[in-house]
Formats: C-alpha cells, sequence, structure tokens
C-alpha cells in the first residue's frame, strides 16, 4: 500500500486542523496507514507516495497557482485531481473542511467499491466543484440526549452540517467546552430554553413583566456570554387548539415575544434570536404571526405531515403540508428570518421523561452506557429507516420548495435525538444531510455512494 503525503495550508486556524483530523482519520481507515503531513513547499521526497494538497489560495501556494476554478460563496469547496495528485482547495476554511469530507463520500469510495480501484493505482482524473444550498444546516435535539458531544459534532462534520439547536432545561455546566468544540468543527451551537413553554393559565400581559424578567435574567445570567450561534426558545404554542381560557394562542403569543424580545434587542442588537413555533396552534392565524418582530427569527415545526410528524410514514395530507410551508416560507417577505425543524427520525421516550433537577455535565459518558442505549434503539431505527426511505423523495420535495420560494439563507434542522448519533449514523440521516448540502441532488444516484460510507450504518 503507498504512503499517502500531504501539504496543508494553515494548521494554525481550528477548522483547518479540523480538516487535517478529518483527512488523517478518512485515510488512515481506508488504507491502515498514517498519512504524513508537512507545510505546504517543505522540501520531501513524494517519489512512489500519493500526493494531497489542502487549503485556500491564501494559504496553499500549490492551490493558488494549479486552480482552475474562482471559489465565490461561503463553504464552497474545489476537488480537482490531476495526474494523480489530489487538490482539495476551499473558499474558506469551512470549505476546506467539507472538500475533505467528500473527497472521502465522493471519490475515495466510488473508485474503492463502485470502480474497485486499488489504492496502489494512480488516481483517475476528477474534478468536482460543490456549494451549499442551504445557509444553515443540521440538527435539533434535547441536551442530555447527547451522551459524546465529541461524536454528535463530528458526525454532523462527516454530513457537511454547521448547525446545533440544543434545548436544555438547565444549560450545561460545560457548556464552553462543548461551544469550543462545536466553533473549532465550523458547527453554530443555537442555545434552547423554555419562554414559558409549559404556560397554560390565562394570560394576561399587563401582569407578565415579572415573568419577562425572569426570561431576561436567565438569559444575561446563563446564555448572554455564550449565545454566538444565537439563542432558540418555544412558549405556548404547542396546541392542537387555538385559544386557552378565551384567549387567542396567535395573538398571545406575538405580543409576548414582541415584548420580551424588545427588551433584549435593546442590549443585544445582533443577537440570532429563534422563535420556535409549533403551526398546530397558529396556522389559521397567518395574519397575526406575520407580526412577529421582524428581528426575531420564526423556527416552525408541526406544520402538517411527513416530513413535520415524528412518524416517517404519515404522509397523509402530505400535498397541503407543501402548499402550508410555501406560504409561510414567505409569509414575511423572501428575505425574512425564517427557518424550519423537520422529524421523522428518533425523539425522546416521553411516558419515560423526567426533568432535570439542575445543571448537568453533557454528553460525557462510557462506551458502554451509549452500547447500552444504542442496542434499546436499534429496532426505532430500523423502522425510521424503512419509511424515511420509502418517502425521502418527499423530504427533498418540501425543501427544495422552500428553496424554490426564497433561496437557500434560511435555517433547516432535523429533530435527531435518543438515537445515539454521536455513535452511530444512520443512512436515512446521511441522505438528509445531503439533501440540505443539494436540493438538485438525484438521490438515487447517490443512494449507492451513501450506502458505501464506512460510518453509515443500517438498523
Amino acid at each position: 500500500m503507498k504512503n499517502t503525503i500531504v501539504f496543508y495550508g494553515d494548521y494554525s486556524t481550528p477548522i483547518q486542523k479540523k480538516a487535517i483530523d478529518t483527512l488523517s482519520e478518512f485515510i488512515l481507515d481506508y488504507t491502515g496507514l498514517y498519512p504524513a503531513f508537512y507545510k505546504v513547499g517543505a522540501p520531501v521526497d513524494v517519489t512512489k507516495c500519493k500526493v494531497i494538497y489542502i487549503g485556500t489560495k491564501k494559504d496553499n501556494l500549490y492551490i493558488k497557482e494549479n486552480s482552475s476554478e474562482v471559489l465565490t460563496t461561503p463553504e464552497e469547496y474545489l476537488i480537482e485531481i490531476k495526474g494523480g495528485v489530489v487538490s482539495i482547495e476551499g473558499y474558506d476554511d469551512a470549505g476546506v473542511l467539507y472538500g475533505v469530507v467528500d473527497f472521502y463520500n465522493k471519490y475515495l469510495v466510488d473508485i474503492d467499491f463502485i470502480n474497485c480501484r486499488s489504492y496502489d493505482e494512480d488516481f483517475p482524473d476528477f474534478k468536482l466543484k460543490s456549494a451549499p444550498s442551504i445557509k444553515h444546516r443540521g440538527l435539533w435535539t434535547w441536551g442530555h440526549e447527547i451522551y459524546n458531544y465529541k461524536g454528535y459534532i463530528d458526525n454532523m462534520v462527516k454530513l457537511k452540517m454547521n448547525t446545533l439547536i440544543m434545548w436544555n432545561e438547565f444549560l450545561p455546566i460545560n457548556a464552553k467546552e462543548i461551544l469550543a468544540y462545536a466553533n473549532a468543527s465550523n458547527v453554530k451551537i443555537v442555545w434552547g430554553y423554555s419562554w414559558l413553554y409549559n404556560f397554560n393559565k390565562p394570560v394576561e400581559l399587563d401582569g407578565l413583566d415579572e415573568k419577562i424578567d425572569g426570561i431576561i435574567e436567565e438569559f444575561e445570567n446563563s446564555y448572554s456570554d455564550i449565545c454566538l450561534g444565537g439563542i432558540y426558545f418555544q412558549t405556548f404554542t404547542e396546541s392542537n387548539e387555538e385559544s386557552f381560557y378565551g384567549q387567542d394562542i396567535a395573538k398571545t403569543a406575538t405580543e409576548f415575544v414582541n415584548k420580551v424580545s424588545s427588551k433584549i434587542f435593546e442590549k443585544y442588537p445582533n443577537l440570532e434570536l429563534q422563535f420556535g413555533l409549533h403551526a398546530t396552534s397558529v396556522k389559521n392565524k397567518l395574519d397575526i404571526i406575520k407580526g412577529v418582530d421582524e428581528r426575531v427569527r420564526i423556527v416552525w415545526e408541526d406544520c402538517g405531515a411527513f416530513p413535520f410528524t415524528y412518524q416517517p410514514n404519515n404522509i397523509e395530507g402530505y400535498d397541503k403540508t407543501v402548499e402550508f410551508t410555501k406560504k409561510i416560507a414567505v409569509l414575511r417577505g423572501k428575505n425574512d428570518k425564517f427557518g424550519l425543524v423537520t422529524k421523522g427520525f428518533t425523539c425522546l421516550n416521553w411516558k419515560a421523561f423526567t426533568h432535570h433537577i439542575g445543571p448537568y455535565n453533557i454528553g460525557v459518558s462510557s462506551k458502554k452506557t451509549i452500547k447500552n442505549r444504542y442496542e434499546k434503539q436499534e429496532r426505532v431505527w430500523r423502522w425510521v429507516q424503512s419509511f424515511w426511505t420509502t418517502n425521502k423523495e418527499k423530504v427533498k420535495n418540501l425543501i427544495k420548495t422552500v428553496y424554490d420560494e426564497r433561496g437557500g439563507n434560511f435555517y433547516c434542522t432535523a429533530l435527531v435525538e435518543a438515537g445515539l448519533f454521536e455513535d452511530k449514523i444512520n443512512f436515512s440521516v446521511a441522505m438528509y444531510g445531503e439533501i440540505l448540502w443539494n436540493v438538485d441532488l438525484d438521490l438515487e444516484n447517490e443512494y449507492n455512494l451513501i450506502t458505501l460510507r464506512n460510518y453509515v450504518e443500517f438498523a
């Protein structure tokens, strides 16, 4: 087996370091040999070695002198292989990282399993230029359902995801460590907490000042210094009814959210603030929801059939769901702050759910704990995988519908919790990641490449 030499551009930036870590992992797994890494320009004999250059035009002279394309989009990459020499170029550090990921996903997997070429043979020529369709792509989860935060984030990287909305009853005591690891992996954390989520009594806005002050105090004390990625909240909209105690939920929620957010924006005008809105209680009151402060991003969920339901086989009313999604995608204009949370993967077992008594140390547990929990969920993953695969085109169609209505500048995350994603990436989640990256992807053509990745699991 030939040795591999990698000439990198910049090892000092956290995200390019992550790219080097990821490339090393892929090549070691693929060849059984560690690749050697040198700063570009180092005098090294590359005879009888595979040679790979990674970086940007700014930091890798070889790439600057040999690149055949101009990259223009954040996170965009170019993979070029000519005469057996590999060049992985990024528009930015994130583009380098995702180019490395797809060098494995799109190229090594293909030459190994599909074209059946030995690593010792010269690499066949290849060229792939790619940029994300959706700007903010990722997952949504309760924090306490992450048992290895590094593994969870690492697996997001393999799917080219850059956003994690993490809901907690209490901010984890190791939140800063999680945030640092995520930032170095080009994953932004959006911290989620309740703004009277379970408040089910008559609401008189004039009497809510004390509760509003409590919400803002919690933000100030817990989140204000770690909210680089943003804050996500839910309030009293998760209901199948449109009113409670004679009060309209859409009207009350809109007024309440605007009152709280305006106070936060006074001090933090550039904060990414996300309103997790359940469509079930407001779907007939869009004219009212339209009045939510334009600085607040509305992140919609529970909008109808799959992929908004927990069950991936629940497709009754799908066409109406698509039409409703088209409406909300441009409810406040094509350039407003908008997001979606889709479902249909694993989720909490609410019958076994217990509330936490205080802050916890998230994502730090034994391999045995993770193994035991995955074994309990394997049957669920098998069910999810079956129907998700059957209905995958419906997922792609809905997300592409939003893209066609407003472009790719929105948040799209999937609820993936209690499924031990940090340990095993199910095929269905891997396919979801590809849809977010390229809404025009031919899923049938991509099917084999996804299934053949060494990190993708079939339940």
